[in-house]
């Protein structure tokens, strides 16, 4: 068809009515909804897969294989949502229920799994903490220093996602328990931190980061009192950029003073003194945010906090970086089921790679050392092998540093050379403090670096390597960065002796491949292996439940007095399976709300594309109807309502 404007009418000038392809495509007739047919073994593997918090798009992918093609699948990506949807719904009132019975399984094959629910007066569900015995192993060896913070979006509830974690012996992230919880509050915070201290038998961190919430702060402060607390160095310098962007840019030389001052002060008078010139050159006397900086100095810049145990860590990132690892597979219209089985399952993988990095430190020594020192080996022999890449790290900053001897005995001063590309802003000169006097071997550096992260400093290293020092004293190679079978102390935690169920699984999951492999050879095979499944699921029903039965968990209330609970509360009042619990409350998202948007028929949202489109047009005197005329969409419309109806318009 062939159209032209002539005057202000168009004409069509040329019509064929009689086409040259199929107005369907054979191998596309399945997508028409007469044609649509999911089968219950489809629906069984899509229900698997989403229990698994598989993507739709990597389900289509599996079930196009199966069906032996995208163009063999009688149904699209928007089906198999749908079904999704369907299987969410049937979680719907039963939410709590199913979270009760997870922990309850856990617990009855675990009986070190500590779990506990915090409920209003009508049994709704508040507060949810959680962790399980490899998280209490880690938090009796590596608890002394605690990272935390809280996320929303990560289900259905908006209930804000808190994960207790720290840092293992390889330098790795690891789970000490995790909560969601109702809101930020003191009391709230106060709750969790309580039973988060109950579920680890009383232990308190030494350290522990945050951000700046201060309902938590004042938590953290009835709570833990005696704990060094720090806040997230990252984001209060983020916000400080963001709030005074014109200001950075506008002063030259302000970033990496700021940077210079916050991150490299080697001490309180340094840092002080340098800020108040800083404030004075720069004359931000009257700016708000550098004011409360400098009010609330002593909770974040790293100067105060140089002779506390934080190790690697100066801001929040691990627990963060945990949220958006369980995010990535589990979104905010998710249940609190399918969330706390994807966390078992980064759980679970977590515990692996430190079994493989455990048994790769077993190996041998490898004979390449990059400079051949004695202290070198030796680190190589007792630190693992993360641990020991940072230290070969500071190790080979050494010779990039010049020193001196100082007049005092014993005091050395330290300082980078001069010819390095990448010079400091400011350059510093360390103090390294020595005491070899009967053999106490005491090094200390102003930098303190090893206060902080347990591994000595370029600096001291520095000495040790230009005195010909042969050996590192036992106590500068601490126990959390040694090799298993190094370690002096291992701290051990009671187990128990029961089978775990991952390994029990995977052993039925090889033999129940092999023979549906076999069952799918035929559809007679295919069908007795049905009826023998059938048949095995009914035995094994009547098998589990003639066994022991496994009794409730108790949960606190909010009507119970916490000195009359016992060791998890108010118990559970009503049925076995928590039937009584209600479904917690949606949560008000931070922040400012949504814009709420109107809804617009398609032709509104016709005539906003085609404004869109007019603003991008940049050549200048071309006519609207040229426009439209060169709009492939409304040519097509008018092709169809043609042929449909077989109007001919006559010119």
């Amino acid at each position: 068809m062939v159209v032209k404007l002539i005057g202000t009418k168009w004409r069509v000038i040329r019509l064929e009515l009689d086409h040259n392809h199929s107005l369907q495509p054979d191998n596309r007739q399945q997508l028409f909804s007469g044609h649509k047919y999911m089968t219950e073994m489809e629906k069984a593997i899509i229900r698997t897969l989403n229990d698994n918090n598989i993507e739709t798009r990597k389900m289509i992918s599996v079930l196009s294989y199966l069906r032996g093609g995208v163009t063999a699948l009688p149904y699209k990506k928007k089906d198999v949502a749908n079904f999704r949807t369907k299987l969410n719904r049937e979680i719907t009132g039963s939410d709590m229920r199913q979270a009760l019975n997870y922990f309850t399984e856990k617990k009855s094959n675990d009986p070190s799994f500590f779990y506990k629910f915090d409920v209003d007066e009508h049994l709704r569900v508040k507060n949810i903490f959680w962790r399980d015995a490899d998280s209490m192993k880690y938090y009796a060896e590596y608890g002394d220093c605690l990272s935390f913070d809280t996320t929303y979006m990560t289900n259905k509830y908006n209930l804000p996602f808190a994960p207790f974690v720290g840092v293992t012996g390889h330098g790795h992230t690891c789970f000490f328990g995790c909560a969601f919880i109702c809101d930020e509050t003191t009391d709230t915070f106060k709750w969790l931190f309580e039973t988060f201290i109950e579920a680890m038998g009383g232990k308190h961190p030494v350290t522990i980061i945050t951000d700046q919430d201060a309902a938590m702060k004042a938590a953290i402060q009835q709570v833990f009192p005696d704990t060094k607390h720090r806040n997230c160095l990252f984001h209060i310098k983020k916000k400080c950029y963001n709030k005074n962007l014109k200001c950075f840019a506008s002063n030259e030389g302000l970033p990496e003073e700021f940077e210079d001052i916050i991150g490299n002060s080697l001490t309180v008078e340094e840092f002080e003194t340098l800020w108040t010139n800083m404030i004075a050159d720069y004359k931000l006397e009257n700016n708000k945010y550098f004011n409360k900086m400098w009010e609330m100095r002593e909770r974040f810049v790293l100067v105060y906090f140089k002779n506390d145990f934080f190790p690697f860590l100066q801001s929040t990132g691990r627990s963060e970086g945990t949220s958006a690892r369980i995010k990535h597979n589990v979104g905010p219209t998710y249940s609190i089921t399918s969330f706390i089985k994807e966390y078992q399952r980064i759980v679970d993988a977590t515990n692996i790679a430190e079994a493989r990095e455990d048994h790769a430190n077993k190996q041998k020594t490898p004979k390449h050392m990059e400079f051949g020192y004695s202290i070198e080996l030796q680190a190589m022999e007792m630190y693992n092998r993360n641990i020991f890449n940072k230290f070969m790290t500071q190790l080979k900053a050494t010779t990039r540093l010049n020193y001196r001897q100082m007049e005092q005995q014993g005091q050395y001063e330290v300082w980078e050379k001069a010819n390095q590309v990448h010079s400091r802003h400011r350059l510093r000169r360390y103090i390294v403090i020595t005491d070899l006097t009967q053999g106490t071997d005491d090094y200390s550096c102003i930098c303190s670096k090893f206060n902080k992260d347990g591994i000595l400093c370029s600096h001291i290293l520095k000495i040790m390597v230009e005195t010909e020092v042969s050996k590192i004293p036992d106590k500068y190679i601490i126990e959390r960065w040694r090799k298993k079978e190094r370690k002096m102390n291992l701290k051990r935690v009671q187990t128990t002796n029961a089978t775990d169920d991952i390994p029990r699984f995977n052993i039925l999951s090889r033999e129940a491949a092999q023979l549906t492999s076999k069952g799918s050879s035929n559809e007679e095979a295919m069908e007795y292996l049905l009826d023998e499944f059938k048949r095995i699921g009914k035995n094994l029903d009547i098998m589990l439940t003639s066994g022991n039965g496994t009794t409730p968990e108790v949960i606190e209330g909010a009507g119970g007095s916490r000195e009359a609970q016992h060791s998890r509360g108010q118990a559970i009042h009503g049925s076995d399976d928590g039937s009584t619990l209600q479904e917690p409350e949606t949560i008000k998202k931070k922040g400012r709300p949504e814009k709420p948007k109107r809804w617009k028929d398609i032709v509104e949202q016709e005539r906003e594309k085609a404004k869109r489109k007019a603003k991008k047009n940049t050549k200048k005197g071309e006519s609207s109807s040229k426009k439209t005329l060169q709009n492939p969409k409304i040519l097509t419309y008018i092709c169809i309502y043609i042929h449909v109806h077989q109007i001919a318009i006559i010119y």
